[in-house]
Formats: C-alpha cells, sequence, structure tokens
C-alpha cells in the first residue's frame, strides 16, 4: 500500500460474497477487518479497530462470526461506484484486489489454508512485526488504512 510515509507490504483480509445483502456481487472478494469470534461489543480486535466498528456499526455490537465489514460500506452518495470497498482513495485498489481474488478462485488458482479461522485471521491483520523491507509494523499500517477510510466515511 502507499502510504504519506512509503509504500508498506500489508496483509488484508477478504471474504467471498454470497451476493444476497447490499447489492453486493456474488462471487466477488469484500474487504473485512477481522472475524467477531464472540458475540457483543467490539473487543476481539486492536483498541483503534474496536472503536471504528463500534462507530460503523448499527448498534456497536455484533454476532460471532460476523465479517467486521461495516467500515467498507461507509458513506454513500452520488459518486458511489460498487458498494462494500468504501468510497474513498482506497476504492480502486480494493476493487482491483477482489476481483483478481475472484479469478484466481474461479480458475482454482489458490492454494486451501485449512488452519485458517478467525483468531488466526485476526492475529495475523494485528501483528506487532515489521514485515522485510517495511519502516512500520503490520498492525500500524493496517490500522492507517483503517483509519484512512472511517475519516473519509465519517465526513
Amino acid at each position: 500500500m502507499e502510504f504519506y510515509y512509503g509504500i508498506e507490504r500489508v496483509t488484508l483480509a477478504f471474504y467471498r460474497s454470497s451476493g444476497t445483502n447490499n447489492n453486493k456481487i456474488k462471487g466477488l472478494w469484500y474487504p473485512i477487518a477481522g472475524i467477531k469470534i464472540k458475540e457483543g461489543e467490539f473487543t476481539e480486535f486492536s483498541e483503534y479497530i474496536n472503536y471504528v466498528l463500534y462507530n460503523t456499526t448499527l448498534d456497536g455490537r455484533a454476532v460471532k462470526g460476523w465479517l467486521a465489514k461495516s467500515i467498507f460500506f461507509g458513506k454513500q452518495d452520488e459518486d458511489w461506484q460498487i458498494p462494500g470497498f468504501s468510497n474513498t482513495e482506497h476504492y480502486e485498489p480494493l476493487y482491483f484486489i477482489g476481483k483478481t481474488l475472484r479469478n484466481l478462485y474461479d480458475t482454482k488458482n489458490y492454494n486451501l489454508m485449512k488452519d485458517l479461522n478467525a483468531m488466526e485471521v485476526n492475529r495475523v491483520l494485528s501483528l506487532t512485526e515489521k514485515y522485510r523491507g517495511n519502516n512500520h509494523t503490520q498492525r500500524e499500517n493496517f490500522e492507517r488504512f483503517i483509519e484512512d477510510i472511517f475519516l473519509e466515511y465519517r465526513y
């Protein structure tokens, strides 16, 4: 990702849509900020991600297994494009990734990760180590990405 402080490698999480809600396209991959591991308020993510999800979710709560995606369905206006990628500066890159993932999945060009569960997704997104070549940790970069979207979501 390109940040004001440079280009950094960042792990992002996506889910394949069934196309049943919010005008999502069936089979397209949409971004998430994590997966809820217990019902109730947001406590399983970093303090900042919990804050953002609380402020972008209808009642600040969710059920176990909920894909934390509310941040990407933010402010809608006349320039709104395909719902689910957030109407921010990150729209094009996220949509490109979503289409690429769909094509890789449809052509069976992927490796199945049997140990990838909600806790592992949440752990990887908030790693406090730096990827090779990065100046910031995965967590710092991921939170900066979410902050960019959240700030545009609110205003």
